[in-house]
Order: structure tokens, then sequence, then C-alpha cells
């Protein structure tokens, strides 16, 4: 009797966490538990390609390359439902957009636009996007997150294209200091 019991409370629990996992996608809820970005829950609602802009922080699919396969397969990003990757889809600011002059040198902080992005140089460990300056095209965003020196963004997988993002992540309760995402980005 008693096991039938633990049973059916299991059962239960299980169908109202289900449930709730299907009305929290549904609502574009989304926790995060990275340190690119204030750990907690973010809701991400349908933006249209003109409404994103410098400063914006999005949620977005990599782009399927090399590295984010690499960091995939390691476990250092979660498996998810972005297209060729099969990485889940990342919480970034955006900090240049079409006309924004990039440039990347080992061993420095990113400048956009030549203004320098804290805690944006690149990890030894992981391989990096090509050094060089770069002119952010239309159609195209580069994604770089001051929040922490260890966020996996643009200066290792370089350009995204406006198709591969999924809408405007806004914070409803997170831990942290939402404006140190973008720190160097408000002053362009």
């Amino acid at each position: 009797m008693k096991g039938r019991r633990f049973g059916i409370i299991a059962l239960s629990m299980a169908t109202a966490i289900g449930i709730a996992v299907i009305i929290c996608r549904a609502a574009g809820l989304r926790v995060n538990f990275t340190d690119s970005a204030p750990h907690g829950l973010w809701q991400v609602r349908a933006a249209d390609a003109a409404a994103i802009k410098r400063g914006s922080l999005i949620e977005v699919c990599p782009p399927d390359s090399p590295v984010v396969r690499l960091m995939g397969a390691k476990g250092y990003l979660s498996a998810g439902n972005c297209d060729g990757s099969s990485v889940a889809p990342l919480l970034k600011p955006v900090s240049a957009v079409p006309g924004d002059t990039i440039r990347l040198r080992r061993g420095e902080p990113v400048t956009v636009n030549a203004v320098s992005l804290p805690n944006t140089q690149a990890m030894p460990a992981i391989p990096a996007w090509p050094e060089g300056d770069y002119i952010v095209q239309p159609g195209e965003l580069w994604l770089f997150s001051s929040y922490s020196s260890g966020s996996f963004d643009s200066r290792y997988f370089g350009p995204v294209a406006l198709t591969c993002v999924r809408g405007v992540a806004v914070p409803v309760a997170v831990n942290g200091n939402i404006a140190a995402m973008t720190t160097g980005v408000t002053q362009l």
C-alpha cells in the first residue's frame, strides 16, 4: 500500500513539473545558470530584427562552427535545439551592429568603434576568431559579454546572422548586475 501511494505521489509530482515546464516554455521563460549573464529567470520575447540595437540582450543560436561544436561536445555548452550545432541558445548582449568596426587582437580586449570592452580578452585555451579588423555587415551582429571574462561569445565564433536571433531577453528574477553585460557598449 505504501509503495502504491509513493508511486502515485511521484507520478503526480512528475506530471506537475512537466506541465510547469510546458507552461514556462510557452511563456518564453528560461533559466540561466551560465556565468555569461546574471543567473536566474529570463523571459524571451519575439522581436523584429529592426528592434534589435546595440545593447539589446538577446537569446541567440551561435553559428554552426567547429568551435561551437567542440564546446558542445566538451560539455561547455548545454545540448539544445540550435540547428547544426545542437547546442542550447545563448543569452548575449548585442555589442556591434551593421557599420560598426570590431578589432580583435590576441591578448587584448575586443574594441568596438575604438572603445575597449572589459572582460573580452579571448582565453588562450579556446580557439579564437582570427585577429583582425572587421566591419559588421548588414544582417549580422557581434555579441560580446563584458559580464564575465569566461563568456563564450563572438570572440570565439565571430559574427552571428540576425536570423539566428530567437528573441529579446528580459530579466524576470535574476541575481547579478544586468548593466555589467554591456559595459563599454553604452559608450558607443
